[in-house]
């Protein structure tokens, strides 16, 4: 009996070193892990907000080339007005002559005819040919506001310049990053190249200079900030090609700081509960309790190497059962840490639209939304590559790399990228939530013609479907829209909309 006790207080002592040691390995292995999973799906995301705006900015630029190129609308105000009205990224709308003064102007009343901007920035840059987007500058009706600008040729000449305005304490920007979350607290900035806030959560910090940026270096990184409140951020930017504008996405260390230290405290308090019922009952505890412990140690190892592994809630002592919960219970909060960083893994890295693991998960919220009546109307379109394994078979796979991504850019370009979907190899395809059956037609024949006009000579085929036009569910939904694909493909070059005679 007394080897026993000895043993058991041995085996005590042994249990609180291992343990000390085990959380000081833990508390450090779990801080550098997240730091740098923080760090690196900032620095992603930052990459991502960066394309979504540059293909925003190429939209808004094909839709200005589209009316540089088209007199009547030049020269027509109700004409101006109506294409302004189908173009929301942009306030205003100018057509200017080639001396800088207001021939037409939508979105906007009063404009003097005698209005000069030829020694606007973004006057001179188009007048020379090129389009230019302008930084932040304040207008004449006082407001922070950005320029695209684009010439008018006529003739081999360039005639005048054509340029939008998006205010930036309006809608526009807002209504791309506003539903985006990065934890409790953080936020996106968008800032010119000189520093200045473009597009900020906080909208009162709109024009003004951006704090960390003379403190970014490169192209793209990341890195810890500490701002005015002292608390920590896991900062990652992005520098925006052709733009040589930085995008910042912040997230607040607080919430992973205060998780960690959560969990060590429950992990502490369960192995001090061991310890106390080891010493406690001697003997009986070193017969009794072999297996959960060694349970429990195999568990913990596997925390350390990254593996989330819960114990099976039964088959144990009575006395287990509350530490073994909350294990199981610390384990849940770590895997739900583990799915958010997961959502890096939802875009393709070839054609950094979403990828079909995405499509799957919109699939099944809009099944639900479905069945709860919260939509009114849901368009899918499936596209494909006419004659695209001919370019894999004759000129390789990256040749057919290249192809994907101009496809997948030209989608984007017309429906936004969060509405695009990778479905697999050369097919693609876009949901659009409360999108009718003339505008889901309207947005497919628009990328047919884009395609048709400008895709290295690859044509597309297209099939759509609606809801609740042409099924009642979004299994069904999906299999109709194929089937109008497989139409198209027939003839190729063609945008199918299902119909029930079909």
């Amino acid at each position: 009996m007394r080897f026993l006790h000895k043993f058991t207080l041995l085996l005590g002592i042994l249990i609180i070193i291992s343990g000390f040691i085990q959380f000081t390995i833990f508390e450090r292995s779990f801080i550098a892990t997240t730091n740098s999973l923080f760090l690196a799906t900032n620095e992603k995301a930052a990459h991502n907000v960066g394309e979504q705006l540059v293909a925003y900015f190429n939209k808004i630029e094909t839709s200005l080339k589209a009316i540089a190129a088209s007199e009547r609308i030049r020269s027509d105000p109700k004409l101006l007005d109506d294409v302004n009205s189908f173009i929301p990224e942009l306030d205003l709308i100018f057509i200017i002559d080639k001396q800088g003064h207001v021939l037409l102007a939508s979105g906007i009343t009063g404009v003097s005819p005698d209005l000069d901007l030829s020694q606007r920035d973004y006057f001179q840059q188009a007048i020379r040919g090129e389009t230019y987007i302008s930084g932040v500058f304040t207008s004449q009706g006082g407001r922070k506001v950005i320029s695209i600008a684009t010439p008018i040729v006529e003739n081999g000449t360039i005639a005048g310049v054509v340029f939008g305005v998006i205010r930036l304490h309006g809608d526009t920007l807002a209504s791309m990053f506003g539903d985006k979350s990065f934890g409790r607290g953080g936020f996106i900035a968008i800032l010119d190249r000189q520093g200045t806030i473009v597009y900020h959560n906080d909208r009162e910090r709109i024009g003004q200079m951006g704090r960390a940026f003379n403190q970014l270096q490169g192209i793209s990184g990341s890195t810890v900030m500490q701002y005015d409140s002292n608390a920590n951020y896991y900062l990652g930017y992005s520098k925006v090609p052709g733009l040589n504008w930085t995008v910042i996405v912040n997230t607040p260390a607080a919430e992973i700081t205060q998780l960690r230290n959560r969990m060590i405290y429950e992990i502490l308090a369960v192995s001090l509960l061991v310890i106390l019922v080891i010493i406690a009952i001697g003997t009986y505890t070193v017969r009794r309790y072999t297996k959960p412990l060694d349970k429990l140690v195999e568990a913990f190892s596997a925390v350390k190497r990254g593996k989330y592994k819960k114990i099976a809630p039964y088959g144990y002592a009575a006395e287990f059962d509350e530490m073994i919960q909350v294990y199981n219970d610390t384990i849940e909060k770590l895997e739900e840490v583990h799915t958010t960083l997961e959502g890096a893994a939802d875009m393709d890295d070839l054609t950094n639209v979403y990828n079909r693991r995405s499509f799957d998960k919109i699939l099944g919220i809009l099944d639900s939304e479905i069945k709860d009546n919260a939509l009114e109307t849901i368009g899918i379109m499936i596209l494909d590559i006419d004659n695209f394994k001919q370019t894999n078979d004759t000129q390789g796979h990256l040749s057919g790399d290249e192809v994907l991504k101009e496809f997948a850019a030209i989608i984007v370009s017309v429906v936004g990228v969060r509405a695009v979907f990778r479905f697999g190899g050369d097919e693609f395809a876009v949901v659009l939530r409360n999108s009718s059956y003339d505008g889901i037609a309207f947005m497919a024949e628009e990328i047919r013609l884009r395609c048709e006009q400008s895709f290295r000579g690859y044509t597309v085929s297209i099939g759509t479907a609606t809801y609740p036009r042409n099924a009642d569910s979004i299994g069904e939904l999906l299999k109709l829209a194929d089937k109008a694909l497989y139409i198209s493909k027939e003839i190729r070059n063609k945008v199918t909309a299902y119909e029930t005679s079909n």
